[in-house]
């Protein structure tokens, strides 16, 4: 039954592990020679052009094309291998000459998922662990205060969907869907599709939702600054220097629950002129009389805000230390659909004719 796997299957399994294998090689390199540019900063898109084809742009391509391919995978491996595996013999009515033989039901359908399942999930765990190697050095830049910072968080998309162990599991579990709708449908057309519609939701939508609530994030409390978080370029406080992933910020009353309140009420009325400098004053009067007025407008902004319930400004985030414990959590999740959609799978092969 191995063999028969084999036999009608080595063609897709054979170029789903050379074209990884290509991927894999293409993003050893880029991180073999990330460490001749130590002041470059990659970040997924970048790319080369006709007008920019020298030093770490190259590098800079590779791990771009090999981490949206990475991140495409798992949906094509569902649609293109995993629902033909099924399909091809399924449409044709050759499992019917397996199922007559001494093979069992079971065994035909765990023989497919061990030559072509596996292997390609095997490898693509191995494309993320290399992907996040290769990119691990790439993050290192300089802030405006010219202190060390990351360019990005590990928990940035895409780079958690293709770093690490968590790639081979959703391409497992991609490739367990196509299979289960080409046994439902016994068309591998409308299995192809609906594929992709599911794919939506799982594991993307899913993981996107879940994600966040894995553990308890660090949360921390800030001063209201209200006029200074309204101003017309506010602080982003989603965008980090030092790795972390923040999932949420924004006002929360003495309770620490959030708290949205009218802003635009609160905000000052200026004076024309008021900020040119007077006759009988020096520069140094001046720049006193301006800090002591915009001192008192953010004191008044921040009263407004007090009125309506506010009481700081929480930051919740996760630290780069919890990133291998939300990849292992991630996994674990794909591969107990894994383990459900097989069993409908093999459900579906029961009541094959």
């Amino acid at each position: 039954m191995i063999w028969s796997a084999w036999r009608l299957n080595r063609v897709p399994l054979l170029l789903s592990l050379t074209f990884i294998a290509i991927l894999i090689v293409a993003a050893l390199t880029a991180g073999i020679y990330i460490p001749d540019y130590p002041k470059w900063t990659w970040s997924f898109g970048g790319i080369c052009s006709r007008w920019n084809d020298v030093g770490p742009c190259r590098p800079e391509t590779a791990l771009t094309l090999s981490t949206l391919f990475a991140l495409l995978l798992p949906l094509l491996f569902g649609m293109f291998v995993g629902v033909p595996t099924f399909a091809r013999e399924v449409d044709s009515q050759m499992h019917v000459l397996s199922l007559t033989q001494s093979t069992t039901r079971v065994q035909w359908y765990f023989a497919r998922i061990a030559v072509v399942f596996l292997p390609i999930s095997g490898a693509m765990t191995c494309l993320g662990l290399t992907l996040h190697w290769a990119a691990g050095p790439s993050r290192d830049s300089m802030s405006t205060s010219g202190k060390p910072s990351f360019a990005f968080s590990l928990f940035d998309f895409p780079h958690f969907e293709t770093a690490g162990v968590v790639l081979g599991a959703y391409t497992l579990v991609v490739m367990l869907i196509g299979s289960t709708l080409a046994l439902m449908f016994r068309n591998g057309t409308m299995a192809m599709l609906a594929t992709l519609f599911v794919f939506l939701f799982v594991p993307v939508a899913f993981t996107w939702i879940a994600r966040e609530h894995y553990g308890t994030p660090t949360v921390r409390s800030e001063a209201i600054d209200g006029l200074y978080r309204e101003s017309e370029y506010p602080p982003n406080p989603y965008y980090t220097t030092d790795g972390t992933w923040v999932i949420d910020a924004g006002y929360v009353d003495a309770s620490g629950a959030t708290v949205r309140p009218e802003t635009t009420r609160c905000r000052p009325q200026y004076q024309d002129g008021s900020g040119e400098k007077r006759a009988d004053e020096s520069d140094e009067q001046r720049a006193e009389r301006a800090r002591l007025d915009r001192k008192n407008r953010a004191d008044r902004f921040d009263a407004c805000l007090l009125d309506q319930g506010v009481d700081g400004f929480d930051i919740r985030y996760y630290t780069e230390a919890d990133f291998w414990r939300f990849q292992a959590i991630e996994t674990g999740l794909m591969l107990t659909f894994s383990v459900a959609i097989g069993a409908i799978g093999l459900l579906q092969v029961r009541r094959l004719s």
